[in-house]
């Protein structure tokens, strides 16, 4: 793949969830994690982008093992998935950091302890842990365990990050003096949160993916919507809000765009001279 510098060359990176993708208000959010798509004017604005020479980066919360195909099509130059933990170039992993093992193995037991219910999420997959031993009804086709012995025999325990629903958020709170030393969390305004590594995050990724393409900040856009999007939205030229963002968001954008159900990502670059 060519990555030659070029003055006009926009590099554009994209939250997906509540950016490009839209959660219904009543929608189960694994299922629309598994299954829903971009608009075809989205997948219209990736294509237009790619063919004008632009670099596009799909930037999300989401592990790799959770890009769906049909984000794939769009066909970004590159994924910066787990928030920021990895980077992805034609298909290869190109950096990636996990929560180190003993981290990992005091957060799980801690979890368990306070008896929430939480997704551990990795680049290879996920385990949902479920301390009750209640039927997990979250993203379709996920493992299941109930402790850190069931976590090791379902799992090669390389995790970069966990999410938990909102009604597990006072469990998860229970924890905040241990997972205050180690993590940053993140209200995801859908519904969930997620707790990722302190000083790893989307800003993270976005740094090494300008690094990789050899590039600078000039002519970079970020478009995102929620908590975890605003190291991103802050490492780059020109961030832009959802209109369906959290006011936190919309604060530190330079522009707020119409809502993800109103096709605001290719609004946006239209504003922008960009399509």
């Amino acid at each position: 793949m060519d990555f030659a510098p070029r003055d006009d060359r926009a590099t554009l990176f994209f939250d997906v969830d509540g950016t490009i993708i839209h959660h219904p208000a009543d929608a189960d959010t694994g299922e629309t994690v598994a299954n829903a798509v971009p608009t075809p004017a989205v997948v219209s604005a990736f294509h237009r982008l790619r063919d004008e020479g632009h670099h596009t980066f799909i930037c999300t919360g989401r592990p790799l093992c959770l890009v769906s195909q049909a984000l794939r099509d769009l066909r970004p130059t590159g994924l910066v998935t787990s928030a920021g933990a990895c980077l992805v170039i034609d298909g290869k992993v190109a950096s990636e950091e996990v929560i180190p093992e003993d981290v990992l193995v005091e957060t799980i037991e801690r979890i368990v302890d306070a008896g929430a219910q939480v997704l551990l999420e990795g680049t290879e997959g996920c385990v949902a842990l479920v301390p009750s031993g209640e039927k997990y009804h979250g993203i379709p086709g996920v493992a299941t365990a109930r402790d850190l012995d069931g976590v090791r025999r379902v799992s090669n325990m390389r995790f970069c990050k966990f999410s938990y629903e909102d009604d597990q958020l006072d469990r998860v709170c229970e924890l905040g003096g241990f997972l205050d030393r180690y993590f940053v969390r993140y209200d995801l305004g859908l519904g969930c949160g997620e707790a990722c590594l302190i000083g790893l995050d989307k800003a993270t990724g976005v740094r090494r993916a300008l690094e990789y393409l050899g590039i600078g900040f000039h002519n970079t856009y970020a478009f995102g919507d929620s908590e975890n999007d605003l190291p991103m939205l802050r490492a780059v030229e020109t961030p832009v809000a959802m209109g369906n963002a959290l006011q936190s968001v919309k604060d530190a954008a330079v522009y707020v765009t119409r809502a993800v159900e109103e096709d605001g990502v290719p609004a946006a670059l239209e504003h922008f001279g960009l399509l």
